[in-house]
């Protein structure tokens, strides 16, 4: 919930630097029980989907955390920068999240499971279908942990789905600020699907030192094989502030409903601190900021914390909001970590931050290689880069996360004099240069100005958004961020995609048979070998007419990939038609496993030329055993069309194959 002024930073290609920082190590200071409260089935609620808007007269706090230390003026490391090659490909579609629900701001977080996302923002939890986008489940959080005795101010939402138990773990911050109470709810599926049976618990946050008591806020979220996790800010409700305290639970109760217990580490020196959301070791895996020039790296058990520093490129903190059109300016926040990801012993995570005397944020992120550390070793920073905007472009609002391929994805905010806000995305391979991100591409834009006018003040923007790995490929990413809506108000957009990994070594496959199917046109053309390409070499079809349907077409092609579905990595289907003006154009693929053409899109009649994707297992199906591919355009012009008959010339209507890496 909280967030604060924006920070900047010196971008730079982390060279392998550790500080000279003793690590620290922390002891739980208290225990307690975490009790169950009632099960919840998601399916004894009518509607399954409400989008009822319920406006609240209140809103999360923007509380200012500044307790970093400066940059050492030695530190001359620096960060890396962008490459012209575009890295990440929207492959799969993006599709409408959770909408404006009467709070601001969203705080979007996402997790997916084999067969569906779930989403949850202020003050909202929704379950999407991954294969086509169809919200299947949406309810308020007051809905969701009725019959806890939560109060009705519930923020900061978090989800993470679990590969090690197969489970949906989701978070929700509780407050009463006149009663002095802090609580953390929070829920666990029964199973890797959301929809069904969930075990809820409602834990104790507030601490009390002396005469204060604290709540918590801004969480990290997080679960390792042994525990599950959540950390926060601690703000005193009437003033005061004590760093950062990690919730530790043991995870093995909470899969079946059991009660469980707490402990709780307050490390007073910390703050705004991001748990991995997935740890592949015992202790919960976090980071922070702790200077303008210094990552801290910590380890979490039932019993302490550890910590120890990793010096990176220096920083600034930003300097005021973004700057959006006519006034309408965007929280820039004050700096702080916006997400982390562990994977293959290494950590990733990023925020915005100023660069030198650039005025502009930018997105800073960075991948520390742990080394066996807490165990042995001890944690360094194997790169860092900042991801740029053009002249007056602010990027703001990072996620990042990285796949089994070492691949990385960053998504975020472009803001400027002429752009409200843009969701973009980018990424790296990992043979691209240490530091590097490729050329962000563009995934949707908010149509309208969000928010009011403000020469001085800000409209909350975030206050994070997340990218997070497919458990079933473990290299498909999938993001959520925050739009504005034509109305002023806001929405989320998810989005799966992959990093163009395959591109560079895509090879095209030329076309060894062509045929008109059935009654559905005459081909008046032979050779196949090059309508694959663009060099004027067409197959024309003149049409034949069918009673009560029109004139049609069709053609039909066969093609040797030279891989197996076992080996192909990605597969790219691509066609230029001349269909005419009225008429409705099909594209297919022959699906081998269930011995049916799939129809890869629909279009109105134009010359436009198309192109579908696919990868890996999404590409298996349409690869026979012996390397074949077969494709068919159908084009249908209406009866009661003027321009009958009609010659069919298609083009460019080809494979590009790249094999599975």
């Amino acid at each position: 919930m909280a967030t604060g002024k924006t920070i900047t930073s010196l971008l730079a290609l982390a060279g392998l630097a550790v500080s000279a920082f003793a690590q620290t190590t922390i002891p739980a200071d208290r225990t307690y029980p975490v009790t169950p409260g009632p099960k919840l089935d998601t399916r004894a609620f009518a509607p399954q989907v409400d989008k009822s808007y319920r406006l609240k007269p209140y809103k999360p706090e923007n509380p200012l955390i500044n307790v970093r230390r400066a940059a050492n003026p030695n530190n001359t490391l620096k960060a890396g920068g962008m490459i012209p090659n575009i890295r990440a490909a929207a492959l799969q579609g993006n599709f409408p999240g959770v909408e404006a629900t009467g709070w601001t701001p969203p705080d979007p977080d996402l997790a997916v499971g084999p067969t569906h996302a779930v989403v949850v923002v202020n003050s909202s939890i929704g379950f999407f279908r991954k294969s086509d986008g169809a919200n299947t489940f949406l309810r308020t959080s007051e809905d969701f942990f009725a019959g806890l005795g939560a109060t009705s101010f519930q923020f900061d939402p978090k989800v993470l789905y679990d590969t090690v138990s197969k489970r949906f773990f989701i978070l929700f911050l509780e407050a009463d600020f006149d009663g002095k109470q802090s609580k953390s709810l929070i829920a666990v599926s029964d199973d890797s699907d959301p929809n069904g049976t969930w075990f809820r618990y409602r834990v104790e946050s507030k601490q009390t030192v002396g005469s204060t008591d604290f709540w918590l806020d801004y969480p990290g979220w997080g679960v390792s094989k042994k525990y599950l996790g959540f950390c926060g800010n601690m703000f005193g409700f009437d003033n005061g502030w004590n760093g950062n305290q990690f919730v530790v639970i043991d995870k093995a109760p909470l899969l079946t409903g059991a009660a469980a217990t707490a402990s709780s580490v307050s490390d007073t020196g910390s703050a705004s601190v991001k748990l991995v959301s997935q740890s592949d070791v015992d202790q919960l895996i976090a980071v922070s900021m702790s200077a303008n020039d210094s990552l801290r790296v910590h380890a979490v058990t039932a019993t302490a914390a550890q910590s120890v520093e990793v010096t990176v490129p220096p920083f600034s903190g930003p300097s005021g909001p973004i700057p959006g059109p006519s006034n309408h300016n965007l929280d820039a926040l004050d700096g702080r970590l916006f997400n982390a990801h562990l994977r293959n012993g290494n950590v990733v995570t990023t925020h915005g931050v100023r660069v030198g005397n650039d005025t502009r944020v930018v997105s800073r992120w960075y991948d520390v290689k742990l080394n066996g550390w807490p165990a042995t070793g001890r944690p360094a920073l194997a790169q860092s880069g900042n991801v740029t905007g053009g002249t007056g472009q602010y990027f703001h609002m990072p996620a990042v996360a990285r796949n089994r391929k070492n691949e990385m994805a960053l998504v975020f905010t472009r803001t400027s004099a002429s752009i409200m806000a843009d969701l973009m995305v980018t990424g790296r391979k990992p043979t691209d240069a240490l530091g590097a991100m490729g050329a962000p591409v563009r995934i949707k834009g908010t149509p309208a100005l969000y928010g009011g006018s403000s020469s001085s003040g800000y409209n909350r923007w975030g206050d994070y958004f997340q990218v997070v790995v497919d458990p079933v490929d473990e290299v498909t990413f999938w993001a959520i961020g925050m739009l504005g809506r034509a109305d002023g108000n806001w929405t989320t957009e998810v989005f799966p995609f992959k990093i163009s990994s395959y591109e560079d070594a895509l090879v095209s496959k030329p076309a060894t048979s062509m045929a008109t199917l059935p009654s559905q046109g005459t081909l008046r053309t032979t050779g196949t070998t090059r309508i694959n390409t663009a060099d004027g070499v067409v197959a024309e079809v003149a049409s034949q007419f069918s009673k009560n349907v029109g004139d049609v077409t069709s053609l039909e092609t066969t093609i040797n990939s030279g891989l197996t579905p076992a080996t192909i990595g990605q597969l790219r289907i691509s066609t230029l038609d001349n269909a005419p003006a009225g008429s409705s154009a099909f594209y297919y693929a022959w699906n081998t496993l269930t011995g049916k053409w799939d129809q890869l899109g629909t279009f109105p009649g134009s010359s436009t030329a198309r192109r579908f994707d696919r990868i890996e297992n999404q590409a298996s199906p349409y690869i026979a055993a012996n390397g074949n591919v077969k494709l068919l355009v159908r084009v249908v012009q209406p009866v009661r069309s003027v321009s009958r008959p009609y010659v069919l010339k298609v083009d460019q209507l080809g494979i590009s194959v790249a094999t599975r890496s």
